[in-house]
């Protein structure tokens, strides 16, 4: 049986000392957790412990504070249920203590059956109020979650309307973010027998099994990880994740990381298919969920390249090197780049300089491996850049061109006439959108480039909807507004670093960051080396 919690209060040690005696004494799970001489007391008992009582039984008569006013203010704050007890046989006392809203009052001296036998009363209607209110807790938590699944399942679908999004994150807590997309693998030849029920039935057990093994993770995590679960098109799912944690942490790409591999392996066992997972990098910031989104989408289609029943992270280092080394890895990601910014002259120069360096390699299996992870990352650009799902070739039939090609310059050509596709699509985006608001936006996050910023408070300065400001953003630069101001702080970092008279912890408050772990981090990660290295590097080289 649940405890409940009990304060006695009383400016007579004797009588105090007694009422706890005989509440031992009642039937039911009694749990005393203060005995208190005065009314001023037990209001600073509550408001340490934040009114986590069930049961006062107080004195009317005391000294500093009477029970009536103990009562009165505490019920301003607090929910609980008060016990009069006094010597004074007053029918005016009476009509205050109900009207203060006191479950009983009783008058001393105490009749010891009459007490247990209120006291079993008491403990009915008190464990009964705290079955009612976790109930309605449950259900009240249970529609918000539904609320806030039917706005993801929204914000997540194809042909959205950013700009009747409005501030739809205000529903969700602070805090970090991955987004998980799984996706039903190529499914086996026998499959083609199955009936629309067999299909009904596969997919409602699959759909159960992800909430399944999502429920058992955030159950293992106790608290600290929450997650929403929600069903995207045919036979794809998708899995929220969110940690409380600071941004140093990383316990939610572990959980996320985890949890994909926990997925692939149930739907593996109690089902005849299999499935890919794709996530990209936290967010900070729900309003880029639908640029989350988009990353999800084209990271799924590295299962062109590297198979089935695999899962597909930001962090290509841990994948990529099976088939090609870092270098050639890493040139993908600079054309990629380059179509992001629409630089036709770079883009050519780059894709040179791939070429020959794979005119290097003996092996044709690297060669193809590389260029079609090329391939790959420059169509992701169409994906998550440009409106819509579509770029002017289909992902498979560009990567089966590629596997048919017999020569260098073959795959060279195709991968030229990609990013000038893109490079087209990029440039045609922006020039039918308005730059003026992201110019404004520019000013502003550089005037104001050591607060605290967030895409809310950068699109309510240009008076846009942040859902809709952030793809805007996007579209005209090339990059997140989150990784634009990033790369503004670490550059306006290295000039700071400069002068010798700020701290390292001075430079992390002027370019807007709390935590100087997490600015070292984000320091290293951009220029190889952490804030005081770069100092001391500087230093020595003078």
């Amino acid at each position: 049986m649940e405890a409940i919690r009990t304060i006695i209060v009383d400016d007579e040690a004797r009588i105090r000392r007694g009422i706890g005696r005989l509440l031992s004494t009642c039937e039911g799970n009694w749990e005393v957790v203060a005995v208190l001489s005065s009314g001023l007391e037990a209001l600073e008992y509550m408001d340490q412990s934040h009114g986590d009582i069930d049961l006062l039984i107080t004195d009317i008569r005391m000294p500093d504070m009477d029970g009536l006013t103990l009562v009165k203010e505490a019920k301003r704050r607090y929910t609980f249920y008060p016990v009069m007890i006094s010597g004074y046989n007053d029918f005016e006392y009476m009509q205050t203590a109900i009207r203060e809203g006191a479950v009983d009052y009783i008058m001393k001296p105490v009749d010891r059956e009459q007490f247990r036998r209120r006291m079993k009363e008491i403990s009915a209607i008190i464990l009964q109020n705290k079955r009612n209110r976790l109930h309605l807790h449950k259900m009240e938590r249970e529609l918000k979650l539904t609320r806030q699944t039917q706005m993801l399942s929204y914000v997540t679908s194809a042909g959205l309307d950013m700009g009747r999004l409005g501030y739809w994150v205000e529903d969700f807590p602070k805090g970090l973010y991955v987004l998980l997309y799984i996706s039903l693998d190529p499914v086996p030849v026998k499959s083609r027998s199955y009936t629309s029920k067999d299909w009904e039935a596969f997919d409602y057990a699959m759909e159960n099994i992800i909430i399944e093994v999502a429920d058992r993770m955030q159950e293992q995590y106790e608290g600290r990880m929450e997650k929403w679960c929600w069903k995207g098109g045919d036979s794809d799912y998708w899995v929220m994740l969110h940690s409380n944690g600071n941004p140093e942490a990383t316990e939610i790409e572990q959980s996320a990381s985890d949890l994909s591999a926990s997925i692939r392996t149930a739907i593996a066992l109690h089902t005849p298919f299999s499935v890919s997972v794709s996530y990209g990098n936290r967010m900070e910031d729900l309003y880029m969920l639908p640029e989350a989104r988009q990353r999800s989408l084209s990271l799924m289609n590295y299962r062109l390249l590297y198979g089935s029943n695999r899962t597909f992270h930001d962090d290509m280092a841990d994948w990529a090197v099976e088939r090609m080394d870092s270098e050639l890895a890493h040139f993908a990601h600079r054309l990629r780049a380059v179509a992001e910014q629409a630089n036709t002259e770079e883009a050519a120069a780059l894709s040179q300089q791939f070429f020959r360096r794979l005119s290097q390699i003996s092996s044709p299996m690297t060669i193809q491996y590389a260029v079609q992870n090329a391939y790959i990352q420059i169509h992701s650009v169409g994906i998550e850049y440009v409106s819509g799902d579509t770029v002017p070739v289909s992902l498979e039939k560009g990567i089966q061109s590629l596997s048919r090609a017999a020569h260098l310059h073959v795959l060279k050509k195709e991968l030229d006439t990609l990013i000038l596709d893109v490079i087209s699509l990029v440039r045609d985006s922006r020039q039918s959108g308005s730059l003026k608001p992201v110019e404004q936006a520019k000013s502003w996050i550089i005037a104001h480039l050591g607060s605290d910023l967030s895409i809310k408070s950068i699109a309510d300065r240009v008076y846009m909807n942040p859902s809709y400001f952030s793809r805007t953003f996007k579209m005209q630069t090339g990059v997140t507004v989150l990784d634009y101001i990033t790369n503004l702080r670490m550059e306006r970092a290295k000039e700071l670093l400069t002068d010798a008279k700020h701290k390292v912890s001075d430079v992390c408050s002027l370019v807007g960051y709390q935590d100087v772990k997490y600015f070292s981090r984000q320091f290293k990660q951009r220029y190889g080396e952490t804030p005081s290295k770069y100092r001391e590097r500087l230093e020595g080289a003078d």
